[in-house]
């Protein structure tokens, strides 16, 4: 706990007070030092049950669940924040129990359970939107995407992530902004748009080098790393992948060093350099354990198990890839057991073990079926068939080859939906970006408009009450002559008549004028300097009225001189300027620029 925080804590005696700085203390702490973080809230807890604040301590319980789930302890963390939930649900808190079913989904999406989280995401979600809280809405919104990502739903990801995407601009939410722009190039990533992902991914880059945004850096490095693989750029991919390791590196943070040692792995394998490939998959392993990031390991291993087979080391590939199924058993992510299956059959098939790969085969096609995922179906179907064929079953070859047709159509027919459906929202949210563009000019232009005219406008009143401070003058000085002798009137009226005429030769008037026209003129005078550097100050006086589009008698009056001496200084500028006769002075300076 700081200093400043311990002097708060011994300077008051008020309950409520004393648990809200046990609670900063544990917010100041809890991503760095979760465990001193956890005795905060323990101690929160302990005085809001003391003081019997309920809403209070359920507020600090949470924070020890969010402790919890920092140091990946996240079977604890579920237990602590279902027990809140209950409270919460009871007090009737809506926006706790918001915020609660959201905290639930973290951790079970990071357990792999990634139905059970998009369930307690959606029950977040329809509480926020009843309580129109976009800030706590727009998190969940992200992870609803992100989940849709993982079951491989693009076009649900990407609905989620443009409603939060409007929400951020909307809410002038940069960081949140970028976020989803992330998340949006990830789903075109997936959907092989590279061209589509890798706008988006530098534009999200843009932002989040400009707001100092260090994860979303590190995020966007690693798609626009990813994009270059899936071209075979190796040498680019590398060096996205190199810089996102050092950014990551630099910001110890162990998520992003992570993934790029796993997209390490993954393009040094795919460039046959497999000592360097093993050696970062056992290190991406080794940190998924440490962060019990189940997913990763079990693809970590399966990585590694890819490079013992191209190293032909069967024995060795099929013991990394029975781990792999091990840790994919405990998540529900179906595609990535599936995935390991499937390279176990492989491997069966390589080394003539076709009884094994037919056991294989069926358990894919029986998880397959049970998630409705027809392209592996199809797949299943297809190695089977083949298997069969071989053994010279042909009826049941034929049977598998059958079905596999027939699921391969309707997995394309599928795949065609999804795509044209994210298609549409890629159509319906760049409409939805013109449109708020051209808003936002609108706004930008009657906000000029605005100023201008308020800047007019504060010029006339200081023009008004100059010219009536004048008239008020005028008026005492006339009264005043009024009750003089006859005699003395003459003089009197010469007296005013000088100082009316004194008024007209001060160009007060005229400043004013002329910082109006500055102001909403910006760069003007400049421009017609820098194309005549000769013109006069008395002849830019006439320009400026030009620019106004006034009369001739209009400026004599102004500047209280005559017509005629107007008219010569009009026909310098013309001269000066060479501006043809046939071209009106007036409309010439409204189209020039600097």
């Amino acid at each position: 706990m700081t200093e400043e925080l311990q002097r708060q804590l011994r300077a008051t005696r008020d309950l409520a007070k004393k648990v809200e700085i046990y609670i900063q203390a544990c917010r100041e702490i809890q991503y760095t030092d979760p465990e001193a973080a956890l005795i905060h809230a323990r101690a929160a807890r302990k005085v809001a049950r003391a003081a019997k604040l309920v809403d209070k301590d359920i507020h600090a319980q949470r924070m020890e669940g969010i402790c919890r789930y920092v140091q990946y302890r996240y079977d604890e963390a579920i237990e602590i924040f279902s027990q809140a939930l209950k409270r919460a649900e009871k007090m009737k808190d809506r926006s706790v129990v918001a915020r609660t079913h959201q905290n639930i989904g973290l951790c079970l999406r990071a357990l792999g359970r990634v139905e059970e989280a998009l369930h307690s995401y959606r029950l977040s979600e329809q509480l926020l939107r009843e309580l129109h809280d976009d800030d706590v809405l727009k998190l969940v919104l992200t992870n609803i995407g992100t989940v849709y990502s993982l079951l491989r739903q693009p076009s649900a990801a990407l609905q989620a992530y443009s409603e939060c995407l409007a929400i951020a601009q909307r809410t002038s939410d940069q960081y949140t902004r970028a976020q989803a722009m992330v998340n949006i190039a990830n789903v075109y990533i997936d959907l092989d748009d590279s061209e589509r992902g890798m706008e988006w991914s530098k534009r999200a880059l843009e932002i989040q080098r400009e707001i100092g945004q260090t994860e979303g850096v590190i995020i966007s490095l690693m798609n626009i790393g990813r994009i270059h693989h899936a071209a075979h750029d190796h040498n680019a991919a590398l060096a996205y992948y190199t810089e996102c390791m050092s950014v990551a590196t630099d910001a110890n943070d162990a998520e992003g060093i992570t993934r790029s040692l796993f997209y390490l792995s993954q393009l040094y394998l795919d460039r046959r350099q497999f000592a360097q490939a093993k050696d970062f998959a056992e290190q991406a392993r080794a940190r998924s354990v440490e962060m019990s990031n189940v997913d990763r390991e079990a693809r970590s291993l399966m990585t590694l198990g890819l490079i013992d087979v191209e190293l032909r080391q069967f024995k060795h590939a099929s013991a990394m890839y029975d781990r792999a199924l091990e840790c994919a058993l405990r998540t529900s992510n179906s595609s990535l057991h599936i995935d390991i299956l499937r390279r176990q059959a492989d491997l069966a098939i390589a080394t003539k073990q076709p009884g094994v790969a037919i056991q294989l085969l069926t358990t894919i096609l029986s998880v397959a079926t049970e998630h409705e995922n027809l392209l592996h179906q199809a797949e299943a179907h297809k190695l089977l068939s083949e298997l069969m064929a071989a053994a010279k079953k042909h009826a049941d070859a034929y049977r598998h080859l059958q079905a596999s047709f027939e699921l391969q159509r309707k997995a394309d027919a599928q795949i065609h939906a999804k795509h044209s459906q994210a298609l549409q929202w890629r159509l319906e949210m760049e409409r939805a970006e013109r449109e708020r563009a051209v808003v936002q000019l609108q706004n930008d232009h009657l906000s000029f408009q605005l100023e201008s005219k308020q800047r007019e406008l504060n010029g006339s009143a200081i023009s008004l009450a100059q010219k009536n401070e004048l008239l008020s003058s005028i008026l005492q000085e006339i009264q005043a002559i009024s009750k003089l002798d006859v005699k003395e009137r003459g003089s009197a009226l010469r007296g005013l008549s000088r100082q009316i005429e004194q008024h007209l030769r001060s160009g007060e008037d005229w400043k004013n004028l002329s910082d109006q026209l500055r102001d909403v003129h910006d760069d003007f005078l400049k421009a017609v300097t820098d194309r005549c550097p000769t013109i006069t100050p008395a002849e830019l006086k006439i320009v400026s009225l030009l620019k106004l589009n006034l009369a001739t008698k209009e400026m004599a009056d102004i500047l209280t001189m005559s017509v005629k001496s107007v008219e010569i200084y009009r026909h310098r500028i013309r001269k000066k300027l060479g501006i043809p006769a046939s071209t009106a002075l007036s409309a010439f300076f409204q189209t020039l620029t600097p």
